[in-house]
């Protein structure tokens, strides 16, 4: 097969790949909109604003187990994608293999950590002590939300390695049916048990349930993939952790403390109703963010292919299109939750919603800034700008930490914070991203890489840090993760 019939069926792969992705998709938001329009006003209307704001602190203060250990999924991803675009198998099977029994020995020693401060610390000082009532049931809720973190957190890994063999479509029917079964328990069990406990239990365990069996089809749809001790590879282990800290860095950090820190910093400074209140507003973000993400989680691995095979108008083009579509999307929500939102969430939430239009209107500035963020962050780390892209986040993340927290020890409400951020991304990433991405493919293009003259990108003809850290005896180094 000649290079032009490779080059026009590898665009075919990734264009029907991204489509089948965003249709799959489409059913998983829905699922996902039904479990978050359901579950937020049972359990506000059965628990009351203040004890759902004890289930947003603990779900906020598990999650950060996420950020205690690598984040190799992402390298992952981008290892699985570069070996089948090299055909390497042996390198599939030990990159795969060596990053789950490393994330998972990784991910089981946050968890234990996490526990003993459980055990050991009081609830008031973990939490502080606008959570003194709740001392007993948060206890029993963090031990049980642990546990399923931790499922979680191993099984992402494998979902990292579906995106990467552009399967994101099995993620999203799994997804959409975890949504349904926790839409399904909550129905039919909060009444009964109108407890913490419970809504941890319903929420996050069906969708630890789906995630171990997507983790389990995968595996045995590819038997050749089983993480046996004998497929682990000592030289992958730096490369893997030092790639996987870059990623971490890029596509948690922001996250980390936009929604984790800073809703945590509510609930210490001001109490379980607000951050309830900010819980909400995460959700609704949530929401409307995987609509731009049925596009952008499937458009990463096929920009690493293309960037792999020197594919630079296919970037372009898809560059064009996810530059317009994010703020668009954003700019469009953000009307409409200004024009209906004062009197659409108290009917959806309950008359404790108490939001006006200025601060909806300053948390859209924030979503629509954040989706501008994103999909320019996707495209830098599609072509391997990732060290450019954790400079960015590390410096936007501490800014918007210590603005957040200067302005809530000063008295500010929601308004303030949200204004707080907007401003942050406004001044760094909204402008940082899409002029590295134009300077970097412009100097790409300039450099004379030709379109499938072969498998290698400019970060393997320098030698990435997996080729630098390879074993001379083992096949595994040939190529770039």
């Amino acid at each position: 097969m000649n290079h032009e019939s490779k080059h026009a069926e590898s665009q075919g792969h990734r264009n029907r790949s991204i489509r089948l992705a965003v249709l799959t998709s489409i059913l998983s938001k829905f699922g996902t909109v039904l479990l978050r329009l359901i579950s937020i006003p049972i359990a506000i209307r059965v628990l009351g604003m203040e004890e759902f704001g004890v289930y947003a602190a603990i779900t906020t203060v598990v999650s950060m187990i996420d950020m205690m250990h690598v984040g190799i999924g992402p390298a992952l991803t981008q290892g699985i994608a570069k070996a089948l675009a090299k055909g390497d198998r042996e390198r599939e099977q030990g990159v795969f293999a060596t990053a789950v029994i490393l994330s998972a020995g990784l991910t089981l020693a946050a968890s234990f950590g996490l526990a003993m401060l459980v055990s050991l610390l009081p609830i008031t000082t973990l939490f502080g002590e606008n959570f003194a009532p709740f001392a007993d049931s948060m206890r029993r809720a963090c031990w049980i939300a642990i546990a399923i973190v931790t499922v979680e957190l191993i099984c992402v890994v494998v979902e990292r390695a579906r995106d990467g063999y552009q399967e994101t479509r099995y993620n999203n029917a799994w997804g959409a049916a975890g949504n349904f079964l926790g839409a399904a328990g909550l129905i039919i069990g909060v009444k009964l048990m109108p407890t913490v406990e419970f809504l941890v239990l319903a929420l996050n365990g069906s969708i630890a349930i789906v995630k171990l069996a997507n983790t389990i089809h995968m595996l045995v749809g590819r038997p050749y993939l089983w993480p046996k001790l004998s497929r682990f590879r000592r030289f992958l282990v730096k490369p893997l952790l030092f790639d996987g800290a870059r990623f971490s860095v890029t596509y948690l950090l922001s996250a980390a403390v936009e929604y984790n820190a800073i809703a945590y910093l509510i609930g210490r400074l001001i109490g379980p109703e607000k951050v309830g209140l900010y819980n909400v507003m995460i959700t609704v973000h949530f929401s409307l963010t995987g609509f731009i993400h049925m596009v952008t989680i499937p458009l990463w691995p096929a920009i690493v292919d293309a960037h792999s095979r020197g594919d630079a108008p296919w970037i372009r083009k898809s560059a064009h299109r996810i530059q317009l579509m994010g703020p668009a999307f954003g700019f469009l929500a953000a009307i409409g939750m200004v024009a209906f939102g004062p009197w659409a969430f108290p009917l959806w939430i309950g008359e404790d919603f108490s939001l006006g239009r200025p601060t909806l209107a300053v948390f859209g500035a924030y979503f629509t800034l954040h989706l501008w963020r994103h999909v320019n962050q996707v495209l830098l780390l599609g072509i391997g700008e990732v060290n450019y892209a954790v400079k960015v986040v590390i410096v936007e993340s501490l800014t918007v930490l210590a603005v957040a927290t200067m302005a809530l020890s000063h008295g500010a409400t929601l308004f303030g914070v949200y204004s707080g951020i907007a401003v942050c991304l406004a001044l760094l990433s909204a402008w940082l991203y899409p002029l590295r991405f134009r300077k970097s493919m412009a100097s790409w293009e300039r450099d004379g890489v030709s379109p499938c003259a072969d498998l290698r990108t400019p970060e393997d003809l320098s030698g990435s840090s997996l080729d630098r850290e390879g074993d001379p005896n083992s096949q595994l180094q040939a190529g770039a993760i």
